[in-house]
């Protein structure tokens, strides 16, 4: 569906902002907030409810001081993801943002609004962070427009790749990466599942066993899903040098099942 309304999300459902004004920055303010809270926002609206491995969380504050958006930015699924769409040969220089949700009581523009001062904020909080990685899923809609009126550099698309889902929830690479090499966080990865209304692991049976049963009975199964839009966004003189030798692809217009001409592939991811 192309619009030229911003889109948005309450109650994981789907919405437009309703507001045909631009935003008025005196009205809003932007601030570093706790996970906990940022948490919570994202299992209440976001159409992935699932909290990924954050660093730092971002919240816009409207009237009355009440939460209407949450910028997370986090721990990638793999060093690959920064190295090779920001040129850092070190991954800790980079970053994915992981979630970015908006209420629509928020009016046109507020993205960018949002995401520029979430970027200072980031900087301000983790200075070793120069570059932030971010997808667009067309399944749910998006091709990056707030990514393209930001000037992240559109690095193309990833391939498509197989998930889990539990019914129609999609569970994330990291939280399965957890449960099956036993890191730091597996319990509250298996409570993520459980909560979904899967069984719990038996009596003495291993997390990744635990898994695999739950593919064979169905309870999980596997989707392949549509390549995501890959935008890096340059903070500071160093990435943007880094930058250079990398993809700078022209923005997408409209999504990839409507496009009559093949689409270009960016690295797996």
């Amino acid at each position: 569906m192309n619009t030229s309304r911003s889109q948005r999300w309450r109650e994981r459902r789907a919405l437009w902002a309703t507001d045909s004004l631009v935003i008025n920055p005196n009205a809003y303010s932007v601030d570093i907030i706790d996970h906990a809270a940022a948490r919570a926002f994202v299992a209440e609206h976001h159409y992935l409810p699932s909290y990924p491995a954050a660093q730092v969380a971002v919240g816009l504050f409207g009237r009355h001081a009440v939460l209407e958006g949450v910028a997370v930015f986090a721990v990638p699924a793999t060093d690959a993801v920064i190295t090779r769409h920001t040129g850092f040969a070190d991954p800790a220089k980079g970053c994915v943002l992981a979630r970015l949700i908006l209420l629509d009581s928020v009016p046109q523009n507020g993205e960018s609004f949002f995401c520029a001062r979430a970027f200072r904020l980031l900087r301000q909080e983790r200075p070793s962070i120069e570059a932030v990685v971010s997808y667009s899923d067309p399944e749910a809609g998006h091709i990056g427009r707030v990514y393209a009126a930001l000037s992240g550099a559109h690095r193309g698309i990833s391939r498509p790749r197989i998930v889990l889902r539990a019914g129609d929830r999609t569970i994330s690479d990291r939280t399965l990466s957890k449960i099956r090499l036993g890191e730091r966080g597996m319990d509250g990865a298996i409570a993520q599942i459980v909560d979904l209304g899967l069984p719990g692991p038996g009596l003495r049976e291993r997390p990744a066993t635990w898994i695999r049963r739950l593919q064979a009975e169905g309870l999980l199964t596997r989707h392949r899903t549509a390549g995501l839009f890959t935008y890096c966004f340059e903070l500071t003189r160093s990435a943007r040098r880094n930058g250079r030798t990398l993809p700078r692809l022209a923005y997408p217009k409209i999504l990839p099942a409507a496009r009559s001409q093949p689409h270009a592939l960016a690295p797996s991811t």
